[in-house]
């Protein structure tokens, strides 16, 4: 009966493109716990990370981390080609991973695939987008008021009416970063597809995660 288990974040696995992402990587370190006897996965939280890309200081409790969405499983899914992504210099080594060229290179990247998929939304995006109504559309509008204003907190944004939420501050920004808003809700879209995917494929095969 197989019991223990093994600490391996995703961030960690093997990845030519900078970093561990939830794809055929993660699935054959499922298949290494199978052939190892062991029941569980254990890994750091996955969701968006802040400010020094520490997994423990997120901007969300529901979002995930857009890093870990692969991009060979977009290629896949004819969301982005081969010469969008796989000669990119992602100036990191096996055992460090530089999140600097990750926020200025990975995002680039996933604009390419939103465009696409965007075009033309299928029921399954529509669908997540609106079972996760409760925290997505808040969640979306706020990365995007910090992109636009630069990054810096929400306590430094330079306009008060927005600061407090304040219901036609909030109406404008939705129609003004209408594009930024929905790369963002993309992105969640393609990281819960991933996620549940995977999550799926180790469940099959007895693995549980922690």
């Amino acid at each position: 009966m197989r019991a223990s288990g093994i600490l391996m974040p995703i961030s960690s696995l093997p990845s030519p493109y900078g970093i561990g992402t939830m794809g055929a990587a993660a699935r054959s370190f499922v298949d290494f716990l199978v052939k190892a006897g062991q029941a569980y996965w254990q890994i750091l939280p996955v969701c968006p990370t802040s400010y020094g890309d520490s997994p423990y200081q997120s901007f969300s409790t529901f979002a995930g981390n857009p890093y870990f969405i692969d991009l060979d499983d977009l290629a896949k899914q004819g969301l982005l080609l081969p010469e969008e992504y796989a000669s990119i210099d992602w100036e990191c080594t096996p055992d460090c991973i530089n999140y600097g060229v990750m926020y200025e290179k990975r995002y680039a990247v996933l604009r390419c695939a939103a465009k696409r998929l965007l075009a033309k939304p299928g029921a399954d995006y529509r669908r997540f987008v609106k079972e996760n109504d409760f925290w997505l559309p808040d969640y979306a509008l706020f990365m995007a008021l910090k992109a636009h204003f630069g990054m810096v907190s929400w306590t430094e944004w330079p306009e008060e009416d927005i600061r407090k939420h304040e219901p036609e501050a909030v109406e404008k920004y939705r129609a003004e970063l209408a594009e930024e808003i929905d790369f963002q809700v993309f992105m969640q879209c393609m990281f819960f597809r991933q996620w549940n995917a995977l999550r799926d494929y180790a469940h099959e095969q007895g693995v549980e995660f922690i």
